[in-house]
């Protein structure tokens, strides 16, 4: 219920895009019942033979809704979809809102094609809860309440009767239908996400699967999740078929049980026999609003397991407590760190303990430490990606506490061991930094980078176009392009995370030379456990984890 109550909370600001939705799907089922009831009729009165003029009105009748149900329908679609593409549109853009405070620390440790699956695949899965389950159980619900008033003005038996069976059809076998569909709808959401990590894992990771035959242990495990997913659809298909033919036995129950009900009706002389074919198929007829309601039933499982993943990612909680009432910065500087220490949730060992900085203006600063030994935390809670346990960090005299994340990172430009490039042009991976950049100026941060004269070989200059994660450049390249976006941002303090890490020496020698010359000036905070030719004023050395104290 509560899964229900936050779905539909999602649904309001579209509420009357859902309702009109549903209400031309009630005018349609209407308009078939209207159709059947009218045809009927014509069909017993001219059997009589009356006068031509008499069977003016049912013609016309028959007409009216046979072009209105197919006006009603295309409405419905329309409507329906529209709404169902603008309410996932808001989930989408309500997900990555509550995707952005935990980035990149709290995602750290979630797979990348698990969390991307939830982001789309589960997203989508929710349009069929919209389209497949609300609208028509609304549509049944209105069906059923009008169509037994209108049955009931020719006897109570006939309402009674159509009651029973609409709500075996369209209650009790959709419940059937949820219970035999509830296990493989979570499997089969569980299995595409799977699906989705196993084949994210290969398609990043298959040159090194290749070297190291990998590549067959992994398939196998893809063809496994991809097993999975086809039984978990075949026993949904299954469920799905025995949900048609339970509805489908059920209303031509209800139809017999009218003919049996009018035709004893019929010779007692309650009511004429023109209309007992009025009754008949319109109650078969009504039944068209309860066909979708098994599917409806049997979704909902998967539409469930598929909200659940969501609202477990969107509800994690943020590494990072933002305040209320943010302070401001006069000067950024000097930076300090007092005290700082800093474990994750599940790790007992301290990664930074008692970790004690001071970063003052035009200041130049190395922090080296062996490997895992808590450097790239550091640049975390640095940018307020994290937050220490114990300790206290200030910027210019404020403390990180009274500061909101986005306020801290204004003042930072960093350089890291892998700089993510955006598939898109060089352009477009520049101005991320500074979008109202000129054209000068992106030219002035590559000639500064020592990239200019290679963009320029280019066929396309500054609209050459990247592949993901910079496909198409050298690490050296890479690592220039990043120093340049970082010179357009032009922020006050650098990090510089491992910038020659994975580069051949006379790449990273020569890099070394560039950065120390555009750092000039600078307060820049160096992390790396190797050597550089950069000038820097103090070293700091971060001791490798120990067991806590406590």
């Amino acid at each position: 219920m509560r899964l229900q109550l936050r779905l539909l909370a999602l649904t309001l600001p579209y509420l009357r895009w859902m309702l009109a939705a549903a209400v031309s799907g009630l005018f349609t089922v209407l308009a078939g019942v209207g159709l059947m009831a009218t045809s009927a009729f014509l069909i017993a009165r001219a059997a009589l033979h009356p006068e031509t003029y008499l069977l003016m009105l049912p013609i016309t009748g028959v007409r009216f809704f046979g072009l209105s149900r197919g006006v009603f329908r295309y409405g419905e679609r329309l409507l329906g979809h529209e709404a169902t593409f603008r309410i996932l549109g808001r989930l989408r853009v309500w997900l990555f809102q509550k995707l952005i405070p935990l980035a990149p620390a709290g995602l750290a440790r979630r797979h990348s094609g698990d969390v991307m699956a939830r982001v789309t695949q589960d997203v989508q899965t929710l349009e069929h809860y919209f389209v497949r389950v609300l609208s028509p159980s609304l549509v049944a619900l209105g069906t059923l309440a009008l169509v037994a008033i209108y049955l009931q003005t020719y006897s109570a038996a006939f309402a009674v009767s159509f009651v029973l069976f609409f709500l075996a059809a369209g209650v009790f076998w959709p419940l059937l239908a949820r219970h035999l569909g509830a296990r493989p709808g979570n499997e089969l959401v569980s299995a595409a996400a799977a699906v989705k990590r196993h084949a994210v894992d290969l398609a990043r990771g298959l040159g090194e699967l290749l070297i190291y035959g990998g590549a067959s242990e992994k398939l196998t495990a893809l063809s496994a999740a991809s097993h999975q997913k086809r039984r978990a659809e075949e026993k949904l298909a299954r469920v799905e078929g025995l949900g048609e033919a339970g509805t489908l036995l059920l209303a031509h129950a209800a139809l017999f049980s009218a003919l049996w009900l009018g035709t004893g009706w019929v010779r007692q002389g309650g009511m004429d026999g023109v209309y007992l074919g009025v009754v008949a198929l319109a109650t078969l007829s009504a039944f068209e609003a309860a066909f979708a309601l098994p599917l409806a039933w049997q979704t909902l499982g998967a539409v469930q397991a598929a909200a659940r993943r969501i609202f477990e990612l969107a509800d994690a909680p943020p590494p990072v407590r933002e305040p209320d009432e943010a302070a401001r910065v006069e000067k950024p500087l000097p930076l300090v760190l007092r005290n700082v220490s800093f474990r994750y949730p599940d790790d007992e060992r301290w990664v930074l303990r008692g970790l004690n900085l001071r970063l003052e203006a035009g200041e130049r600063l190395q922090i080296s430490g062996a490997s895992g030994s808590g450097k790239t935390t550091l640049t975390w809670i640095l940018l307020k990606f994290l937050g220490p346990q114990e300790g206290e960090i200030s910027l210019g005299g404020v403390g990180y506490e009274r500061l909101r994340g986005s306020d801290v990172r204004r003042y930072f430009a960093v350089v890291d061991q892998k700089p993510h490039l955006f598939a898109g042009t060089l352009r477009e991976n520049l101005l991320l930094a500074r979008p109202e950049a000129s054209e000068e100026e992106l030219w002035k941060a590559l000639e500064a980078a020592q990239l200019a004269d290679w963009v320029r070989a280019q066929p396309r200059g500054l609209d050459t176009y990247l592949g993901h994660e910079g496909t198409g450049l050298s690490g050296g390249q890479a690592r220039r392009l990043a120093i340049a976006r970082a010179l357009l941002k032009d922020a006050p303090i650098w990090i510089l995370d491992e910038p020659a890490e994975g580069l051949d020496p006379i790449t990273a020698r020569e890099l070394a030379r560039a950065l120390d010359r555009l750092l000039e000036g600078r307060s820049v905070i160096l992390i790396s456990h190797v050597p550089l030719e950069i000038r820097v004023d103090r070293r700091v050395e971060i001791p490798s984890r120990r067991i806590p104290s406590d």
